[in-house]
């Protein structure tokens, strides 16, 4: 099985908008927090897919599974959250919950990664972070949304 190639004019230009969104929020984005900002959204711009279905059945699914299918799917319940908070808050309002909710959710999946099953997987500290920083990652991403919107590429 070969996996995709990451095309590095992509990855530098979710770089550069994560680091302008960044910026202007005021929030210190480390190396490591926008480099796994930087490969789930490019992950999610070529999987072209978001959960359409209930955050919270697919967080329960995810908490009866085992092993590395349980981290996977903890994961992607995760970073689905962090998306449709921070650049699709519209599907919040049309599933008629709140962005607080996404938070709430995608909080708590990161933060299941980072217990002692999971540490030979994912990095807790990471995870950690990712967790504690949510509500500063939608904030980069709705305003890195908002660029975007202002200056088309």
């Amino acid at each position: 099985m070969t996996l995709p190639t990451q095309d590095p004019g992509k990855l530098a230009a979710w770089q550069n908008l994560i680091d302008e969104a960044a910026k202007e929020t005021g929030y210190d984005c480390n190396e490591t927090v926008e480099s796994y900002l930087i490969l789930t959204l490019d992950h999610f711009s070529t999987d072209n897919h978001l959960s359409s279905s209930v955050v919270a059945l697919d967080f329960l699914l995810a908490l009866n599974s085992f092993g590395r299918e349980s981290g996977g799917k903890m994961r992607r319940v995760g970073d689905e959250c962090l998306l449709l908070a921070g650049l699709f808050p519209e599907r919040a309002a049309r599933k008629h919950v709140s962005v607080d909710y996404f938070i709430k959710v995608g909080q708590a999946a990161y933060n299941l990664l980072t217990h002692t099953n999971f540490q030979w997987v994912y990095d807790p500290k990471l995870f950690t972070q990712l967790s504690h920083d949510f509500p500063n990652l939608i904030h980069v991403l709705q305003t890195m949304r908002n660029i975007h919107q202002k200056f088309p590429h």
